[in-house]
């Protein structure tokens, strides 16, 4: 593996080097620490650096948690009229392609929450994923949405940042970008009640489907992107359909 020192990723995709430490920490650019020094995974640098040249800019956190949840059928939370109607009309216009641009939508939607990687204990995953605190996305809810995508001894969950020292404690959790089988989306609070729509109260919950394709997207893995663009399809669809009945 091509390992490439913080300041040479920074040359790459031409941010400071404080910007890639920022990126690290949050896991959404791989890499270790060895000897308390960042050390950047130089194949996935360069993939983001060519999603990021062909792909323009991703919507702000509460517009593209706006776009998710207008794709499902909710009112967007926390938005202006002005904010949901520009979300419409960009709904439209993806729901008059056939085939939606999905490295497109993956940059639409990446900044949705902030990514944190750990280990734990794989004995200990399926205690986890039925917290009430979490709600489980990405490989740990595909199947419950339709999606033929495995990924075993990995999960995804979403949780709000005022649970995650809680969660940290009651499963032992540590930070591990590397080779961590554990990734948490600190989501923000006001998209909670989105999040849990369909869940009862003190239970645990699967994400929407809208989120849970925007989650297999940001994995950059072949198979995951694969059934990320059929349920993306199926959700276009749906609002292709409900547009026409209204």
């Amino acid at each position: 593996m091509e390992l490439l020192s913080v300041k040479q990723a920074a040359e790459l995709l031409d941010i400071d080097d404080s910007r890639v430490r920022q990126l690290l920490r949050a896991g959404t650019l791989e890499g270790q620490q060895v000897g308390g020094r960042w050390l950047v995974d130089g194949h996935g640098a360069r993939q983001r650096k060519e999603r990021g040249s062909t792909q323009g800019r991703p919507l702000s956190e509460r517009n593209a948690w706006g776009l998710l949840a207008a794709l499902s059928g909710q009112r967007a939370p926390n938005l202006s009229d002005a904010e949901r109607s520009r979300i419409a009309s960009r709904l439209r216009s993806m729901a008059a392609h056939k085939e939606p641009p999905v490295a497109r939508l993956r940059q639409l939607v990446r900044v949705r929450a902030e990514r944190r990687r750990y280990r734990v204990h794989s004995g200990l995953l399926p205690i986890l994923l039925d917290d009430p605190d979490v709600v489980r996305g990405g490989v740990s809810a595909a199947a419950r949405v339709g999606v033929g995508y495995l990924a075993p001894g990995r999960a995804e969950v979403y949780v709000r940042l005022d649970k995650v020292g809680k969660l940290e404690a009651a499963f032992g959790l540590a930070r591990d970008n590397a080779k961590g089988n554990l990734l948490v989306r600190v989501a923000p609070a006001e998209v909670w009640p989105f999040l849990r729509a369909d869940a009862a109260p003190g239970k645990s919950a699967d994400a929407p489907a809208a989120v849970v394709a925007a989650d297999l997207l940001d994995s950059d893995e072949d198979r995951a992107e694969t059934a990320a663009s059929e349920l993306w399809q199926r959700l276009i669809d749906d609002l292709q359909k409900r547009s026409n009945v209204g």
